[in-house]
């Protein structure tokens, strides 16, 4: 079975049963079922390699029959490019002109063309694609035309200083670049730079290739300082003759410090002592020192930003301040801190959840009853946590939106969602996305509200929540947290005794409800599980290892995260907000930020350094008491979610062999 059938199987699935009732669009779904099955059997053909099959009436008559003929059309350009070729595909563009079937044709046609050097077609066509290799192809073109060359080496040379690895597009371009003499060693220098600024020290050696060895040699330390701060920095701070760049040591300190805070803590006092260190350098080594400490809650965290200039802090030195007086639980010198925040980020709910918390602490719950109060109405994570310090019920203003029958069935007629409807369907999701904004791309809010709705018609739950955000409605919960796959969840709940509703929020947040959905990690599906970290799972689980693409099956996205979610709960002794983080930034991460003490998990939580898992944890929080409203329950409170986190020597009898981490978040 191909990958397409696969996933077409799943979404239908999904859809025909998202609503016990057979709405109009169901039954178009069901109507358009064999012709379905011929252009997805077709298209399978193309890929293959394999002679086309004569078209029968009602593979002609789909909605996505003219992607066939451009599929057909791209392979032909492709594999036998010519005169006849070119004038189909001339055709067929104009005749579909600025439509989303002609994307992939009329890049790959492009690209055709430009390699066969037919300059006089290409150029008008590719005035102005943004795409790098056309964009490399276009400069060829002008080059060998002598079209308009007045800009042409300001344009090449701004593609040649572009921080990431050229396509070979661009080799004809840069070589003639060489040839006129414009590459000078300044432009070298400022390439590999711009490629260091970019963290890219294996590329920035490439281009440091084509320097003078003594203007290199600063460059090919700072390319070493961003693979091994540690080693490189010492040997800079044991020879202080040595010559090394400002920024150079700034980058490696900030990684450094952000790997191993203690290390760079320890370091700072003699890298201060180079009497060549520019002055301006100074507050930043001692800023980048002062976040380590406090991304590895270091108690002296708070005497290191204690020796950083106000006006040196920024943004991120404001916020981290703050949350290593509450891991110190140090609350005076937290609320000082959130006082000293910018008006527009201490009005945020975060700090005014903090300010209350600082408030009760310093003050009484008394004075802190009016700050709670201002965040308690919300409904998000710093909201509920404001309502149980309160006991409040929590605030969930649900609004449904209005349904408009008349803006449904002009939505569920229009050409442009049929064929977005039926790309989804085939497995076709990228294509299907082009279609529907392309359909949508004007569409104000009470438009896209209702097309929310047909998307989850169809099963389509992310492109729904996306128009929902879209058109700024936020209040419709069943419509922003369906609950798709229900047998299929039931059953992983039952096999890893995890509730159905943190199995839903956790679907939604990974991947939104994608089956198809995929990391740059590799990690998969509803769950999005790494293949790796699903052979460790089949193995502790005796269940059948699975192939990566299986992992875009729900069932067994479902069954392998709810396996995997249980591990890493038992690991932390059933505490969710341990578990959600080991999920998101692995087991090993969450290990090193356990406390040496029992914590409020509020503040465990506001401390996690990396910014992604930070976010992730309080949203599938959030996604819990949603999805309990959804099914007629009761909310369950925070209070009851989050136990006071304990410290390390608590979990040792609770620590399996590790699976592999799922992700790697960034700090800050």
């Amino acid at each position: 079975m191909s990958r397409r059938i696969f996933l077409t199987i799943s979404l239908l699935a999904a859809s025909l049963t998202a609503y016990p009732s057979v709405s109009p669009e169901t039954q178009a779904v069901r109507r358009d079922a064999a012709a379905r099955r011929l252009f997805i059997a077709a298209m399978d053909r193309i890929e293959a390699g394999v002679p086309d099959a004569p078209d029968p009436p009602a593979l002609v008559r789909y909605p996505l029959y003219e992607y066939l003929v451009a599929a057909r059309l791209q392979r032909d350009a492709t594999a036998a490019p010519g005169p006849t070729s070119d004038a189909r595909v001339a055709k067929f563009l104009d005749a579909h002109a600025h439509q989303p079937v002609i994307y992939a044709l009329r890049r790959d046609w492009l690209l055709s063309l430009a390699a066969r050097g037919r300059w006089r077609t290409f150029l008008p066509l590719a005035a102005s694609s943004a795409d790098r290799r056309l964009v490399c192809d276009r400069l060829a073109g002008r080059i060998a035309t002598g079209i308009d060359p007045t800009d042409l080496p300001a344009r090449a040379i701004a593609q040649w200083l572009e921080p990431r690895a050229p396509p070979s597009e661009c080799d004809p371009v840069f070589a003639w670049l060489r040839r006129r003499g414009f590459l000078t060693d300044d432009l070298r220098e400022l390439r590999v730079r711009a490629t260091l600024d970019a963290d890219d020290p294996r590329l920035a050696l490439r281009f440091a290739a084509r320097l003078p060895a003594q203007r290199a040699a600063p460059l090919r330390l700072w390319a070493r300082l961003l693979e091994e701060p540690r080693p490189v920095l010492e040997s800079i701070v044991d020879d202080p003759r040595r010559d090394a760049p400002a920024e150079a040591i700034a980058a490696g300190f900030d990684l450094l410090s952000r790997r191993d805070g203690q290390a760079a803590m320890s370091l700072l006092p003699r890298l201060l002592e180079r009497p060549d260190l520019p002055p301006a350098l100074r507050p930043r080594l001692r800023l980048s020192a002062a976040l380590g400490a406090a991304y590895d809650r270091d108690t002296d965290a708070l005497a290191a930003f204690a020796r950083v200039p106000a006006t040196a802090l920024g943004a991120a030195g404001d916020e981290w301040r703050v949350r290593a007086a509450l891991w110190n639980g140090d609350f005076a010198l937290a609320l000082a801190g959130i006082d000293a925040l910018p008006p527009a980020v201490a009005a945020e709910p975060r700090w005014q959840y903090w300010r209350a918390r600082a408030v009760a602490a310093t003050a009484g719950a008394r004075a802190a009853r009016p700050l709670y109060a201002k965040v308690a109405r919300r409904r998000d994570f710093y909201g509920y946590l404001a309502a149980d310090r309160l006991r409040w019920p929590y605030r969930l203003h649900v609004h449904p939106a209005p349904v408009d029958r008349r803006i449904l069935g002009r939505l569920a007629a229009q050409p442009g969602l049929i064929r977005a409807r039926e790309l989804y369907f085939c497995g076709m999701i990228e294509r299907a996305t082009r279609e529907w904004q392309y359909a949508l791309r004007d569409a104000q809010a009470p438009t896209l509200v209702q097309a929310a709705r047909l998307a989850a018609d169809w099963g389509w739950y992310a492109r729904s929540i996306i128009a929902l955000k879209q058109a700024d409605d936020w209040d419709d919960l069943r419509l922003r947290y369906p609950r798709p796959y229900r047998r299929a969840v039931a059953r992983a709940s039952r096999m890893a005794r995890i509730p159905s509703d943190w199995l839903f929020a956790v679907m939604r947040q990974e991947s939104l409800y994608q089956t198809d959905a995929l990391s740059p990690a590799d990690a998969r599906g509803l769950m999005q599980l790494e293949p790796r970290t699903a052979v460790a799972i089949a193995r502790h689980w005796h269940l059948r290892r699975p192939t990566p693409d299986e992992l875009m099956n729900p069932p067994v996205a479902l069954e392998f995260g709810a396996a995997y979610l249980r591990e890493l709960l038992d690991r932390f002794d059933g505490q969710l907000p341990l578990g959600l983080a080991a999920y998101n930034a692995g087991p090993a991460a969450v290990e090193r930020w356990l406390p040496d003490h029992p914590m409020p998990a509020d503040v465990w939580i506001e401390n996690i350094p990396y910014r992604e898992t930070r976010a992730y944890v309080q949203h599938i929080v959030e996604h819990i008491v949603a999805f309990a409203w959804t099914r007629g329950a009761r909310p369950p409170r925070l209070a009851h979610l989050l136990r006071e986190v304990q410290p390390a020597t608590s979990f040792a009898a609770h620590r399996p062999a590790s699976p592999h981490s799922l992700h790697r978040g960034k700090i800050g």
